[in-house]
């Protein structure tokens, strides 16, 4: 096959996405998972405390528990929820995110022609699969 000027002209579409998306996506995603750590450690500190008293009836010779708790418990159910939204926030990244790598790497229209070719596009496709599974681990 011939080489032509017009061939050497070509621009093949990169399979990165240059405008720092899928960056912005995994940063998204690790720092809720960061923060949900920290809001869940917060919520097992600020815990209620459960007390038992025995209380003992002279007259009739009986014992009676009693609970008291130390807080109504809603800081501890916030500070939960918003680690499990949080959550949710990290994993619609996640899932944006191969969603933008999985839209934004198209096929070559034809096969590639020569060995760099085909060394740039598993390079490519590999870079892709890395990204991918850090994205996943860190996410979890």
């Amino acid at each position: 096959m011939a080489i032509t000027q017009d061939s050497s002209h070509k621009t093949q579409r990169s399979t990165d996405v240059s405008n720092g998306l899928d960056l912005l996506l995994v940063a998204l995603s690790v720092i809720c998972g960061v923060i949900s750590f920290v809001l869940c450690l917060a919520a097992e500190g600020s815990r209620t405390e459960a007390t038992w008293y025995l209380m003992s009836d002279q007259d009739n010779s009986s014992d009676t528990g009693l609970c008291t708790y130390d807080a109504s418990g809603r800081r501890p159910l916030a500070f939960a929820v918003g680690a499990f939204l949080l959550l949710v926030v990290a994993m619609f990244a996640e899932h944006a995110y191969f969603l933008v790598i999985v839209t934004s790497s198209r096929p070559p229209a034809s096969p590639p022609q020569t060995l760099a070719e085909a060394e740039r596009l598993r390079s490519s496709i590999r870079t892709h699969r890395l990204r991918a599974r850090y994205l996943f681990l860190t996410t979890w």
